[in-house]
C-alpha cells in the first residue's frame, strides 16, 4: 500500500494547506514534493517581487544593488543587455507558476529592481501565465519609464483575469494614457473579468471628446467576459454606456458622476446642463451591484437614476457621498434609489465624507420610513452624530427592516433600548456592528426580570463599539473608543443584557489586536462572561449548538461591501 505521502493528489491538497515558508524550506526533499509544493509557494508575489524574481538570474548580486542616483540608474540600466537562454533556465522555471503580482508605482527601489530585470528578460509577457496584476495607472511612476501603458505592457497576457488599482485616494491620468492602456488591455488580455481602475480621475476636461469617448466604448465592449467594471467618471459617457450595457456578463459597476456646471468647457462647445442617454430595454442583463459617487447638489451630466434598463434590475448598491447635501437633497436621493431600484436587498450609503456643517441624519424618520419600503437584508449606514438632529423612534427603525441579516451602523449611538428593538423585530439578524457610549445604562440582572423582553431566535455576532461620551469631563476623552479595562460590573450587566436579548448564542467581535502591554479587549471579558450564562442555563446538557467565534475578520463583513 502507498505512503500518504507518494500520492500526488493527497499531497497537492497538503501543500495548499500549507504555510509557504514551510514549503519553501522543503522543497528540495524529493522530486514529487518539488512538483506539488512550487505552484503554491510561487503563485503570488509581493511587492519585493523584482528581488525574488532577480535572484533567480546569474550574478543576481550586482542588479540588486540599491543605488537610486538617476544619473547612474540610467548608465547602469543603458549598459544591460538581454541575457541568453541558459542564462535564464531558472527564471524560465519559475516565472510559469507566478499568478499575482502586486506593483505599486511610488516604491522606487522596486521601481528600479523592475526596471532592471525587464532589461536582462526581454521575453513579454515577462509572467507568461499571469491571472491577477494589482497597479495603477492614475499613479506617477518616479522610475525611468513614465507613461502608464508602457508601465503595465510587460505583464499583460492573455491569462490575465483581473487588473485592480492598488490605491484609494482619487489620482489624475491623462485621457490619452487612459484610453492607450485600455485599447493595449482589450487587445491582449481578451479572458479579463475584473477591471477595477475606479480611482481614475481624467485630467483636463471633465467629459471625453467624442473621439475619445468612441475609442474607449469600441476597447471595453471587445471586453466579453468583463464581469467586474470601474473605472472612475468615464463611464458617465452616453457611448461608453452603451457600449456596457451590451456586455452580457457585466454584474458589478463602478462610477462617479459629474455634475453641470456653465464653466465647464471641451473643444469648442459648452458643457450642456445634462446628456440625455437613450438605452435599449435589454441592456445590462447581468447588472446586479451599483458603486457610486452621486452629484447631488447640482443636476448631474447623466442622471444615472433616470435609466431605467441600468438601474431597475439591481439587487446591491452602494453610495458615497463626499459633497455638502440638505436633508431634502439626501432625502430625495434616497427616494430615487426605491423608486427606481425596488429590488435592491443590500445598501450601503456614506455620508461621513459630507462637510461637517451639513446637518444630516440617516436615522432621520422620513429616510427609514423610504427605506422600509426595499426588501433589505443587509444594510451599512455612515453617518455623523449631531445634538439637534431629527432622528426616528427606536422602535420605527427596528421595524423598517423585518428581513435584515446584516446591519452595519457607524457614527450614531444606540442603547440598550434600541438593542431590545432590534431583537424584537429583526429575528433574522445574524449579524449587527454598532456604537454605545459608555454610560449607557445596563440593566442589572433583576431589572432584567421585570421588564417585558422579547428575545430573538437567532445566533448573532455583535461587533460593539464603546467611546466616551460627548458630555465626558475628561476633555482629552471625549469621543475616544474605549478598547480595554471595563468595570466588571458593566461586564456583567453587558453580558447578562445581551444574553437576555440573544439567548441562543450571542458573541462580541473585535478587530483590535491585544496591544504592546497584552492586554486584549474587553470583548474577551464580556464573551467570557456570556459563557459562564450560557452553562448555567444549560446545566450541563451537551446536545447545544456550540456558537464559536469567527477565526477570519474577512468572514465577519458582507463581501458585497468589499467591492465599492
Amino acid at each position: 500500500m502507498a505512503q500518504v505521502f507518494e500520492i500526488p493528489e493527497i499531497l497537492c491538497i497538503i501543500c495548499e494547506k500549507a504555510r509557504r515558508s514551510d514549503l519553501a524550506r522543503l522543497l528540495t526533499t524529493s522530486r514529487l514534493f518539488f512538483n506539488c509544493a512550487v505552484p503554491p509557494v510561487w503563485r503570488s508575489l509581493p511587492d519585493s517581487a523584482p528581488a525574488i524574481l532577480i535572484k533567480l538570474l546569474p550574478n543576481a548580486e550586482i542588479y540588486l544593488r540599491p543605488e537610486l542616483n538617476r544619473m547612474l540608474l540610467i548608465a547602469i540600466l543603458d549598459s544591460l543587455k538581454p541575457l541568453d537562454g541558459k542564462s535564464l533556465t531558472r527564471f524560465n522555471l519559475y516565472a510559469p507558476y507566478v499568478k499575482r503580482l502586486v506593483r505599486y508605482p511610488r516604491n522606487e527601489l522596486s521601481n528600479v529592481l523592475w526596471d532592471r530585470l525587464l532589461k536582462l528578460v526581454d521575453a513579454r509577457p515577462i509572467l507568461p501565465n499571469l491571472e491577477v496584476l494589482k497597479t495603477s495607472l492614475a499613479e506617477p511612476y518616479y522610475g525611468l519609464t513614465e507613461e502608464p501603458t508602457l508601465f503595465i505592457s510587460p505583464y499583460l497576457s492573455p491569462t490575465l483575469t483581473e487588473l485592480d488599482d492598488v490605491r484609494k485616494a482619487h489620482e489624475l491620468v491623462v485621457s490619452v494614457s487612459l484610453l492607450l492602456s485600455m485599447r493595449r488591455i482589450a487587445q491582449e488580455c481578451p479572458r479579463v473579468r475584473s477591471l477595477k481602475l475606479a480611482n481614475v480621475k481624467t485630467s483636463g476636461y471633465p467629459v471625453l471628446s467624442p473621439a475619445c469617448a468612441d475609442d474607449l466604448a469600441n476597447s471595453l465592449g471587445r471586453l466579453r467576459n468583463l464581469r467586474v467594471l470601474g473605472i472612475g467618471t468615464t463611464v458617465s459617457e452616453p457611448k461608453v454606456l452603451e457600449a456596457l450595457g451590451n456586455l452580457p456578463h457585466l454584474e458589478l459597476l463602478t462610477l462617479t458622476e459629474i455634475g453641470a456646471a456653465a464653466d465647464w468647457t471641451f473643444s469648442t462647445a459648452t458643457l450642456p446642463k445634462y446628456l440625455d442617454v437613450s438605452l435599449p430595454p435589454g441592456s445590462f442583463p447581468a447588472l446586479q451591484h451599483i458603486g457610486i459617487i452621486p452629484h447631488i447638489s447640482s443636476p448631474p451630466v447623466i442622471r444615472i437614476w433616470s435609466l431605467t434598463a441600468l438601474v431597475q434590475r439591481l439587487t446591491s448598491i452602494s453610495v458615497r457621498i463626499n459633497e455638502s447635501v440638505t436633508q431634502a437633497q439626501l432625502g430625495g436621493f434616497v427616494r430615487s434609489i426605491c423608486e427606481c431600484s425596488p429590488l435592491v436587498t443590500a445598501l450601503y450609503l456614506d455620508c461621513s465624507g459630507s462637510s461637517d456643517r451639513d446637518c444630516v441624519t440617516l436615522l432621520s424618520p422620513q429616510i427609514i420610513e423610504t427605506l422600509a419600503q426595499l426588501p433589505l437584508q443587509c444594510l451599512w449606514l455612515c453617518g455623523k452624530e449631531t445634538h439637534d438632529e431629527d432622528r426616528c423612534e427606536s422602535e420605527q427603525f427596528a421595524l423598517a427592516f423585518p428581513r435584515m441579516e446584516y446591519l452595519r451602523v457607524r457614527g450614531y449611538y444606540f442603547t440598550f433600548k434600541d438593542l431590545s428593538f432590534i431583537a424584537k423585530h429583526m429575528p433574522q439578524l445574524q449579524q449587527l456592528s454598532v456604537r454605545v457610549e459608555m454610560d449607557t445604562h445596563w440593566p442589572s440582572r433583576g431589572e432584567l426580570s421585570r421588564l417585558a423582553l422579547t428575545p430573538s431566535p437567532s445566533q448573532l455576532y455583535l461587533h460593539l463599539r464603546i467611546f466616551y461620551p460627548l458630555e465626558h469631563q475628561q476633555i482629552e476623552q471625549i469621543g475616544l473608543e474605549i478598547r480595554h479595562g471595563l468595570p466588571n460590573r458593566i461586564v456583567e450587566a453587558m453580558a447578562a443584557c445581551l444574553h437576555a436579548l440573544w439567548p441562543n448564542g450571542v458573541i462580541c467581535e473585535t478587530d483590535r489586536r491585544p496591544d504592546k502591554y497584552g492586554r486584549v479587549s474587553w470583548t474577551h471579558n464580556v464573551n467570557a462572561a456570556l459563557q459562564r450564562l450560557r452553562e448555567l442555563e444549560v446545566d450541563g446538557h451537551s446536545d447545544q449548538t456550540v456558537f464559536m467565534p469567527r477565526k477570519y475578520l474577512r468572514n465577519r463583513v458582507s463581501p458585497l461591501f468589499h467591492r465599492f
